[in-house]
């Protein structure tokens, strides 16, 4: 009886070391689509420098994704029009959660989304 209880003692070790050790299989973020029309929602924010020079327009996604230009995870996306970067666009939804209709395009500059300013909703 003493070396089943030894034996199950270890075997229970084992299993919760092992389960301890190893991660959880989590389903990998979506790639968000290359030039085409596309609605995503986030917050509207105003950057100073950090992603590119002067003032400019931010969305935070609500939920991070993919970048197709380097497969690397982003959370904020420039916000421009043919590659430059006005700083007004979708100004008036400055810190408000929005539904946008864009396309997500990649200048030499990294990822950005062009926003249909037409087609913004906020989200309450």
């Amino acid at each position: 009886m003493k070396r089943r209880s030894y034996g199950l003692l270890a075997a229970a070790a084992i299993a919760g070391l092992w389960s301890a050790t190893t991660m959880p299989a989590r389903p990998p973020l979506p790639t968000l689509p290359l030039q085409r029309d596309i609605w995503i929602t986030g917050t509207i924010g105003l950057g100073t420098g950090k992603y590119a020079p002067g003032d400019y327009t931010t969305i935070t996604l609500d939920r991070p994704s993919t970048s197709p230009c380097n497969d690397k995870v982003v959370t904020d996306i420039l916000l421009g029009e043919g590659g430059a970067l006005p700083p007004t666009l979708l100004l008036p939804y400055l810190n408000q959660r929005v539904a946008v209709r864009g396309r997500v395009i990649c200048p030499d500059s990294g990822i950005q989304f062009e926003p249909q300013p037409d087609v913004v909703f906020p989200i309450w």
